[in-house]
């Protein structure tokens, strides 16, 4: 039993490792201040239109969702998009692509 224990803690202990490296596990103020920001863009139309934009390369964020999103501020945009980047679950997702497109979304929408 102790045996199997120790392989568990182990494995517990390896696991925790390979996502703190790849910065999946955040401190308790990254994850409020995460909270935080996606309250300020909101996950309905807003998150959609934005995650629309900047994933599948369509212009779709209106005039109101842009204004959300610089009110968000850019920390809080980068931040949430760097969050969603790491993620295992999106290792498919070209991230340069990403990166681009959102720039060219927070200069058109500060410029409204």
């Amino acid at each position: 039993m102790a045996e199997a224990t120790n392989q568990f803690s182990s494995k517990a202990i390896r696991a925790a490792f390979c996502f703190a490296i790849m910065g999946i596990i955040l401190t308790e103020g990254q994850q409020d201040f995460l909270t935080e920001c996606r309250k300020k863009v909101d996950h309905g139309q807003c998150g959609w239109q934005i995650g629309n934009e900047l994933y599948s390369g369509n212009a779709t964020v209106d005039q109101q969702c842009c204004s959300r999103l610089v009110n968000m501020g850019e920390k809080c945009h980068k931040e949430l998009l760097k969050d969603y980047l790491s993620s295992p679950d999106h290792a498919n997702i070209n991230a340069t692509e990403v990166w681009r497109r959102s720039d060219i979304l927070w200069s058109r929408c500060s410029k409204i």
